[in-house]
């Protein structure tokens, strides 16, 4: 009696949970309508778990295991961590060095969508694309970003292992890493024949999004007539920089919106006069490796017809996070919001993966070439880092290539330095 006691007030307990749930993700009248025949099935499943398993369930396991599977079918940025876990990862919060990557999830696996140029990763050997299956002998493959994230943190100096699954290979790796406190430089500049001017941002940090604003001025002092904006590999950040930095190139005009489930609308981002820098003509480059904020400012200028955008299709990450404390001390973060770029497209599509990221104007290399590249690359005697260096350098070639062709030749608009 005393068991059966127990699971009636756990089966009250997840009803009363999980409405609140539905509630927050539908709205309180969707919720009436389409929660009770879910949460009937739910509560039908975890009847049928108590009375029929083979081994006399741990509820308290069965509940915390419904919670994260509800949680993680929705986006890759939304989690359940149960209390223990929101304690391992308080623990941890004094590490601060990391590897210089940035992961999210594709196919609900951590994979990694950019390496920090000469960070530690890319010393160690780890690439955009690569999938991570365990971290120091901790298996993440059904682990959340969150728990990721802080198993690659630790102390400045110190070592991690991640075992990575790599489409080239056909086993497992282990790439070893040693952890750096800071970033390295995320901000370049230089000077091309025909006064083309080159702003890299690799990385959208509050202190990057400054040096950018000085070396853009730098280049217009030095002569630069027309203008290229490196993105590729840009990935970190915060979306008000990205938006800042849209806004150097823009005086007025919307640079993002945010956006609720129901369309509506929680954040106008505009471009501010003060913040403007110029009006030179541009091009810019992304990659696949382009994400988060340095999408946000792709967005706003290709949106905004600011500037063409030329390379690959960006990667798609562009949500918003809200972290949720629950009595019981686990905790809730839920994506309450995704961005939209000036033209009304959201950057992250989790429910049609073809339409997320941005979208260049121009594709380079194109699909036929990219095919002959990784053709020859296969076919190349070189060993695999090798290969993989050349083919990358070639890729950005063509894409730089392309950017500039596209600027002397004067396809963007031409106007005078504010």
């Amino acid at each position: 009696m005393l068991h059966k006691g127990k699971v009636v007030v756990f089966l009250c307990s997840m009803l009363i949970v999980l409405y609140g749930i539905s509630a927050a993700f539908y709205g309180k009248v969707v919720a009436r309508d389409e929660a009770y025949p879910a949460l009937r099935v739910f509560m039908d499943a975890l009847k049928q778990v108590n009375d029929s398993y083979v081994e006399i369930p741990d509820m308290n396991k069965v509940q915390e295991g419904a919670m994260r599977g509800l949680i993680d079918a929705l986006d890759p940025y939304s989690t359940f961590l149960t209390k223990a876990q929101v304690e391992a990862l308080d623990g941890r919060k004094d590490r601060t060095a990391d590897v210089g990557m940035v992961i999210s999830k594709r196919a609900n696996l951590i994979c990694v969508v950019a390496t920090e140029h000469n960070g530690a990763a890319e010393a160690a050997g780890m690439r955009p694309g690569d999938y991570l299956t365990s971290i120091d002998g901790v298996n993440v493959e059904e682990a959340s970003l969150v728990e990721a994230e802080s198993l690659l943190r630790g102390s400045a100096g110190s070592k991690v292992n991640a075992t990575v699954f790599r489409g080239s290979q056909t086993k497992p790796i282990v790439i070893e890493m040693t952890r750096k406190d800071g970033r390295t430089a995320g901000v370049g500049s230089r000077m091309l024949d025909g006064r083309i001017g080159v702003l890299e941002v690799s990385s959208l940090t509050t202190s990057n999004l400054e040096q950018a604003r000085v070396k853009l001025k730098t280049l217009i002092s030095a002569g630069a007539q027309k203008l290229l904006l490196d993105l590729r590999d840009c990935a970190d950040g915060e979306p008000a920089n990205g938006a800042d930095l849209a806004n150097f190139f823009l005086k007025n005009g919307l640079i993002y919106t945010s956006k609720s489930r129901g369309g509506e609308t929680l954040l106008e981002a505009k471009a501010n006069p003060d913040k403007f820098v110029t009006d030179l003509p541009m091009v810019v480059l992304i990659n696949s490796s382009t994400a988060g904020p340095a999408e946000i400012a792709a967005g706003a200028l290709k949106g905004g017809k600011r500037a063409t955008v030329v390379g690959e299709k960006s990667f798609g990450m562009g949500a918003s996070q809200k972290r949720m404390k629950l009595t019981s001390g686990a905790v809730l973060i839920l994506s309450t919001a995704k961005f939209y770029t000036p033209d009304g497209r959201m950057i992250e599509n989790d429910e049609t993966p073809r339409d997320t990221g941005i979208k260049p104007d121009i594709e380079a290399p194109d699909q036929d070439r990219l095919q002959d590249l990784l053709v020859d690359a296969y076919f190349d005697a070189q060993e695999d880092a090798a290969k993989y260096k050349q083919l990358q350098d070639k890729i950005n070639q063509e894409q730089l290539d392309k950017a500039v062709e596209i600027l002397t030749k004067g396809v963007v608009a031409s106007k005078r330095a504010a």
